[in-house]
């Protein structure tokens, strides 16, 4: 039975990939993983802006830890917040009680850095958290209605107006999506989407400044403009006010909704607990990734600090840092899991040091349009600056970095989720497809295709006789009562083809039987069908045997 604890601290992206994979590396020993975080699910961060503008639904971005570790039995999940770390008796105390620890990994995040900037946080907001994007989803729409009903012209343009401070990752995407959102939002209020300004407020010359391909990040740019953003360059925000945003060079930008993007750095929390910070309060890790100076702690993702020998310019002391991305966290985990599974077990072999592994990154502006760099596919290396990529091309690129994501946690499911969402279950065109392969829509009208698909198959099952009337005949009442309509709709598709070209020929008169009972599989038995309740149970009580169900609150530690 396990009795000593690994505790891991943070579920985010790299807290998450160093739990799973010492679970694996660690099975059938006397060690467990403790997994704390403040919520009882993983946020995937990097679709907060997606939530925020009403792209998709919060849920989208939450995962909950019990379901993504339902087959781990050595993780122990606890929700808590972290009070202090006693270093010397290696002991962790937290709102749920003190544990023990043979080794500690932090993986704590990072969250907003405001440079002190005065009124950021009375008037603001920011988009590194569920939480916070949640809020800004909700302001938006409400300050945009007061916007619509205020005769005030001053507070009129404030309420109308969106900036969006700093140019980065976040930044951009986020203005991106308020491009799309703007037309809806327009709709909604009677507006005329021109009323709804959007802007972009940058302190320095040029944005999109992670992009070393200045002509990709110019593409990016020019989309932006082409599509009604204001882009404000070398414009640091000095002050943020009530109903407007200050400038360095004394312009107020008339807004009640600024979104500060521009700077990320380590949770404050972190700051007492005695290790040695460096960039942005960042924890400072050696080339194993345990935390300067310290033997039992290690550090990852966002909240560590560590230079790549081999990427450090002398001349430019920004250079060289982990980045702080999914793909950086990934690196760091990968380099603490092996490292963490040397101490404990004293096995033979040597430590792991750091090394940066990057397939590449792409920015998306909305659902339509991405720009983006493929450095590397596997292990192969794409030139010495990688291949640049820009609109369906690197869309469809950046949606399989998030399904490598999911390939990497071993959750099918949850990439079965983010393929609905970003394609399928997209109202208002927001997907690469421009909406073409969306679901949203009233299968009400297809069913009276159901009830007369069902009575042909019922037909066909008469005629045909032996097994292939069976299956027709099955295929016929499922659909006629519209139960497991999705099931008998792909097995009338592929019987109806077998058919056709099994047949004397083709014809477009034996073509719409199966195409008939493809179009059929868009939930056509959930309206005035048994699919309607089937459907939903069959969902819960499944998933709820294999992944488990969803809590609001884990204290493993307790059972």
């Amino acid at each position: 039975m396990a009795s000593k604890n690994i505790v891991v601290v943070g579920a985010g992206f790299s807290g998450v990939f160093t739990a799973r994979k010492l679970a694996k590396r660690l099975k059938n020993t006397d060690y467990q993983i403790v997994l704390i975080d403040r919520h009882s699910f993983m946020t995937y961060m990097t679709e907060l802006h997606e939530v925020a503008t009403k792209r998709v639904e919060p849920k989208h971005v939450q995962f909950d830890l019990g379901t993504l570790f339902k087959h781990q039995s050595n993780v122990k999940i606890v929700t808590a917040n972290v009070e202090d770390i006693d270093k010397s008796a290696k002991v962790i105390k937290t709102s749920e009680g003190e544990f023990t620890y043979e080794k500690l990994v932090i993986a704590t995040g990072g969250t907003t850095n405001t440079f002190g900037t005065p009124g950021v946080e009375e008037y603001g907001y920011t988009l590194w958290s569920f939480e916070e994007a949640v809020k800004l989803r909700a302001h938006i729409e409400e300050v945009i209605r007061e916007g619509a009903m205020e005769t005030d012209p001053a507070l009129r343009e404030a309420k109308l107006t969106i900036a969006v401070v700093g140019s980065g990752f976040t930044g951009v995407e986020l203005a991106g999506e308020l491009i799309e959102q703007r037309r809806e939002l327009a709709r909604a209020n009677n507006l005329d989407e021109s009323e709804i300004k959007l802007e972009v407020i940058e302190a320095v010359p040029t944005i999109l400044n992670m992009l070393s391909d200045r002509k990709l990040a110019g593409k990016g740019e020019q989309y932006m403009i082409n599509h009604g953003i204001k882009l404000r360059k070398s414009a640091g925000v000095v002050e943020v006010k009530e109903h407007a945003a200050l400038l360095k060079d004394g312009t107020e930008v008339p807004t009640e909704t600024l979104v500060w993007t521009a700077g990320v750095k380590a949770k404050p929390q972190g700051a007492k607990w005695g290790l040695q910070q460096g960039p942005g309060g960042r924890f400072l890790a050696d080339e194993y990734s345990r935390a300067l100076g310290e033997e039992d702690i290690y550090v990852a993702g966002d909240v560590a600090a560590y230079q790549e020998p081999a990427l450090a310019d002398p001349n430019n002391p920004r250079a060289g840092w982990t980045p702080q991305t999914v793909e950086g966290g990934e690196s760091a985990a990968n380099t603490v899991v092996p490292n963490v599974v040397y101490d404990v077990t004293g096995q033979t072999g040597e430590r792991h040091e750091f090394k940066g592994h990057y397939q590449g990154y792409a920015v998306s502006i909305g659902s339509h349009y991405t720009v983006g760099v493929v450095q590397q596919i596997g292990n192969m290396k794409i030139g010495k600056d990688g291949w640049s990529v820009t609109g369906f091309i690197a869309n469809m690129f950046k949606h399989i970095i998030n399904f490598y994501f999911f390939m990497q946690i071993s959750s099918g499911y949850h990439m079965f989720q983010y393929t609905l969402d970003e394609f399928f279950r997209t109202p208002n065109g927001r997907n690469p497809f421009f909406g073409w392969t969306s679901r949203v829509g009233n299968v009400l009208w297809s069913v009276p295709l159901r009830i007369v698909m069902g009575i042909t198959w019922i037909s066909l099952g008469a005629t045909l006789g032996g097994g292939a009337g069976m299956i027709a005949t099955i295929v016929g009442w499922l659909l006629v009562f519209g139960f497991l309509t999705s099931i008998a709709a792909f097995v009338g598709f592929i019987f109806g083809l077998v058919m056709v070209f099994a047949g004397t020929g083709v014809t477009v008169a034996a073509l719409l039987i199966p195409f008939a009972s493809l179009a059929l599989m868009n939930g056509a038995g959930r309206t005035i069908g048994l699919d309607y309740w089937v459907t939903p149970f069959l969902e819960r009580s499944l998933g709820a045997s294999w992944y488990g169900k969803a809590k609001s609150h884990y204290n493993d530690m307790h059972k």
